[in-house]
């Protein structure tokens, strides 16, 4: 009877024990997975905008929300991104979803449930980008950009950035959102966006996480409210590093809920640091639109 007993005790520990291990490695990193899944989990999809732009866009949908509402996530890439193809390309900088803080594991699904938006602009013209500024023609594409990293916005969006607002709008009404979660992310001309979609639409976003983008400074007014965490590498050969430095000491002044983090690094490097961040996923998602 104790032989039975013991026997009974030893299956009972080794299946715990398994069931404990298999436990782990679902919850550990794993790159592998996300590079097998990645590509599923964020759905390709075109949005036919106002102004007749076809935008492409991938779109990460939570498995399960439990009849709540939960956070959108909107990632802006590069200038080297632009085109139509809606390929990987517009997503592999983006930290969140590619490294160890990656949003669409399930382990970071079951405490940080949330749609991400990952919109491609278009290249149709020399100077089509997420931000438009006075200067910014298909001629003079660079024109109207300090060396201090500033620009002054034209009153006219760009056909991408104008089109990509639009789409926050329609996924607003049409997917199960918390309007008052709303966070947005972008590096270098994702940066310039991050900056100016904030500035034209103040009212739509919980924050901000800008990386190695100039900005107007004249928008000051508009964006004080909204909690920025501003990412820069002094080593920068693409945008000067004075840009987020000087916009971070106006917001400051009227901004409490501005951060700023300047590494000792170059363009593409300050990315990858900045994602991984340890507190940057918990700073997002604890903030909440004021009503």
């Amino acid at each position: 009877m104790k032989n039975k007993i013991l026997i009974a005790i030893l299956i009972s520990c080794f299946f715990s024990c398994s069931s404990k291990n298999t436990f782990d490695k679902v919850e550990k990193f794993s790159e592998k997975w996300i590079l097998n899944n990645v590509d599923s989990l964020l759905e390709k999809k075109t949005y036919f905008s106002s102004n007749g732009l076809k935008l492409p866009y991938r779109l990460f949908s939570p498995k399960s929300i439990k009849n709540k509402n939960v956070p959108l996530v909107i990632f802006l890439h590069g200038r080297g991104e632009r085109g139509t193809e809606n390929g990987e390309r517009i997503y592999r900088n983006a930290g969140f979803i590619m490294n160890e803080n990656s949003l669409i594991t399930p382990q970071f699904q079951k405490q940080y449930p949330c749609y991400i938006l990952v919109p491609q602009c278009s290249n149709k013209t020399e100077n089509e980008e997420w931000a438009k500024w006075i200067g910014n023609s298909p001629e003079t594409p660079f024109k109207g950009l300090t060396k201090e990293g500033a620009y002054l916005m034209n009153p006219t969006p760009s056909s991408s950035g104008e089109a990509t607002l639009e789409l926050i709008e329609k996924l607003r009404k049409e997917l199960p959102i918390d309007n008052s979660r709303i966070y947005i992310t972008g590096l270098s001309m994702g940066g310039f966006g991050t900056w100016e979609f904030i500035s034209r639409k103040p009212h739509l976003f919980a924050a901000a996480i800008p990386m190695a983008g100039y900005s107007d400074p004249n928008q000051l007014e508009k964006i004080k409210e909204i909690p920025i965490w501003i990412f820069h590498g002094n080593k920068d050969k693409w945008n000067p590093v004075e840009g987020s430095r000087n916009m971070y000491n106006l917001l400051k002044e009227v901004n409490k809920n501005v951060k700023y983090t300047e590494y000792n690094l170059g363009h593409g490097d300050t990315f990858k640091k900045a994602f991984l961040e340890p507190e940057l996923i918990t700073w997002m998602f604890s903030k909440t639109k004021i009503k």
